[in-house]
């Protein structure tokens, strides 16, 4: 019988810590696990860090400690394009996503 190595959690964050330029800690030791599959609602407040932990996701900020990791890949600039192809982030405000007037 051939044992196959089990596949890594589709997303693996531990001990994320995060502080804005002005020194403002949006994120300080955040844990999650999403398993492949699973499905998984952020919800909070204004200002808890919800937008802050999703830009760590595919590398839009870069962790000040702590690591991120996606199907098993570390958040860096070895793998960004790759993270970039599984992780896309739709911002909650269209006019931050169009550049232009028009698709063509």
């Amino acid at each position: 019988m051939t044992r196959t190595a089990p596949l890594p959690p589709s997303l693996e964050v531990t001990g994320l810590a995060y502080a804005y330029p002005d020194g403002h800690q949006a994120l300080f030791g955040v844990d999650l696990t999403v398993g492949r599959g699973e499905r998984v609602a952020l919800l909070g407040p204004n200002g808890a860090g919800k937008t802050t932990l999703v830009l760590h996701l595919n590398g839009i900020l870069a962790a000040g400690a702590g690591s991120v990791t996606v199907a098993g890949l570390p958040v860096g600039k070895r793998h960004m394009a790759e993270i970039r192809r599984r992780v896309g982030i739709v911002f909650q405000d269209p006019d931050d996503q169009l550049f232009m007037p028009t698709v063509r």
